[in-house]
């Protein structure tokens, strides 16, 4: 072999080390991409696990009777739980609104909770998120009935 054409093979096999170290990093930075986001989701699934849970928590209040089973329902709503801080920095609050703005004082209502998350610097998009989650009820004879999740 001559000279020439041992340096050519050497300028191959360096170029091709050279496209196999870019796709390396091409591959890393994809796997790294997909980790952010599956933490994104994993936060989103846990922040609409938590609006669910205190919406549940409120009809729970509500179809037991007691103070909340007797509240007058206006055109505005009420707030049935105010919004508090959790341990993992999310706030939540619960609130119920009448189905009909028309006939606020017809027995049916919609709980809704509204849970916001901190800024998730982990995130592909650090921004806040933010998740509510919406309930139906109706009044019954000595409580409130649940009706089910609303879209």
């Amino acid at each position: 072999m001559r000279r020439a054409e041992r340096g050519m093979t050497s300028l191959v096999g360096m170029m091709l080390l050279g496209v196999m170290l870019l796709a390396a990093c091409g591959l890393l930075t994809l796997e790294r991409q997909a980790a952010q986001e599956g933490r994104g989701y994993e936060a989103e699934v846990r922040l609409r696990l938590l609006a669910q849970s205190e919406a549940e928590r409120a009809a729970v209040q509500l179809e037991a009777g007691g103070a909340l089973a007797g509240l007058e329902m206006t055109r505005e709503g009420c707030t049935l739980l105010p919004e508090r801080m959790t341990d993992d920095g999310c706030k939540v609050s619960v609130q119920a609104l009448p189905e009909d703005l028309r006939t606020p004082q017809n027995g049916k209502i919609i709980v809704t909770a509204h849970a916001v998350a901190p800024r998730g610097e982990d995130r592909v998009l650090p921004v806040r998120s933010e998740l509510r989650v919406r309930a139906r009820m109706r009044k019954g004879d000595d409580g409130y009935v649940w009706l089910g999740w609303m879209p």
